[in-house]
């Protein structure tokens, strides 16, 4: 029985030793090992196909001055937004997606270690606030920003879906203008 057992941990060993080989001729390949590569790419792509929204009367008035002025006024008076930008969807605070009928928010908060915040008003679960720092220290300062956030994002959600027809709008201005 023990020299089953033993002849079973050669195999597994064995096992072992080919796949880490497959792995290191896949990366002299350079071939992606990671599916986080693959959803990084399928993320970039979404967005890609996204539009910057900006304070262009198509999109309403002064819309992504107002969600940007809530925000400060609401969350944290330092919060920082990246300037639209059409050539980098990815980098533009509030992008509308008109295939999903989507829209994120997004920006940073430099007194929670430069915390980044992102909004998505439509995901699968329904959850779609999303924070990345790194080293944030959780004292009641901080709690209460985060508190702040999460608040603002769920009044965010809730206005954008009762919105819903000023997202259909810009959809459809959109596919017009295409």
């Amino acid at each position: 029985m023990a020299k089953k057992q033993h002849i079973k941990e050669e195999d597994y060993t064995r096992n072992i030793l080919n796949r880490i080989r497959s792995l290191e001729e896949s990366v002299k390949q350079g071939k992606s090992l990671l599916t986080e590569d693959e959803d990084k790419k399928k993320k970039e792509t979404e967005i890609s196909m996204g539009i910057a929204i900006t304070d262009d009367p198509i999109f309403g008035q002064n819309t992504l001055t107002n969600q940007i002025n809530q925000f400060r006024t609401s969350v944290d008076s330092g919060a920082q937004f990246s300037k639209p930008n059409n050539a980098d969807i990815s980098e533009s605070p509030l992008i509308f997606m008109p295939n999903e009928n989507n829209l994120i928010f997004s920006g940073v908060i430099p007194s929670l270690n430069n915390l980044k915040f992102q909004f998505k008003l439509r995901t699968n679960t329904g959850d779609g606030c999303f924070l990345s720092t790194e080293g944030l220290i959780l004292n009641e300062k901080n709690l209460s920003i985060l508190n702040k956030l999460y608040g603002f994002y769920e009044n965010w959600k809730e206005q954008w879906n009762m919105e819903a027809s000023t997202l259909e709008q810009m959809a459809n201005h959109i596919r017009e203008n295409n």
